[in-house]
């Protein structure tokens, strides 16, 4: 099996850069590239919902909404809505991290979208593939934005099968 980098990307800035030096770097070693965003099982920070409404995701699924017989019916159909927009984006964010990769110069590049806990899936998917090396931002979309490192980072440093390369 050719080396490979796993680059793990949220579509935030932080993420952006990771995935350019990433698709740099696997240019340069001639190695493979897995692109891989993460869909968590909890409602989404306000700035992926601001992600959305800039992509008019949220008026499409809106729009797709239907009333329900019981209070309960109407909470599964939100949820079932709001899982559609977070993979919708999820599948945006790959498809322009990969085009991000190739104008980097990447060859060899595949996509990977998982749903789960974020450092937990990216740990997982660095099990199944043994890449040479995981490239990540320091931190995402996520609340605490004055962190040095955000928890997903740090958790995925700490517990990581290979060398992690955390770009600021």
């Amino acid at each position: 099996m050719p080396d490979r980098i796993l680059v793990a990307t949220d579509g935030s800035d932080h993420g952006n850069r990771a995935v350019e030096q990433a698709a740099r770097l696997a240019a340069a070693l001639g190695t493979d590239l897995t692109i891989t965003h993460v869909v968590g099982h909890r409602h989404p920070d306000p700035e992926w919902r601001k992600m959305a409404e800039s992509e008019h995701m949220v008026e499409h699924f809106a729009q797709a909404d239907q009333p329900a017989m019981s209070d309960f019916l109407v909470r599964a159909d939100r949820d079932v809505n709001e899982s559609q927009l977070m993979s919708a984006l999820g599948e945006q964010v790959l498809a322009q991290a990969l085009q991000r990769a190739r104008d980097c110069g990447a060859r060899g590049v595949r996509t990977k979208m998982c749903t789960g806990d974020y450092a937990d899936e990216i740990l997982d998917l660095a099990e199944a593939l043994d890449p040479t090396m995981i490239v990540m931002g320091h931190r995402g979309l996520g609340r605490f934005r004055g962190a040095l490192l955000g928890s997903v980072s740090q958790k995925v440093l700490h517990h990581a099968p290979c060398p992690v390369l955390i770009v600021p």
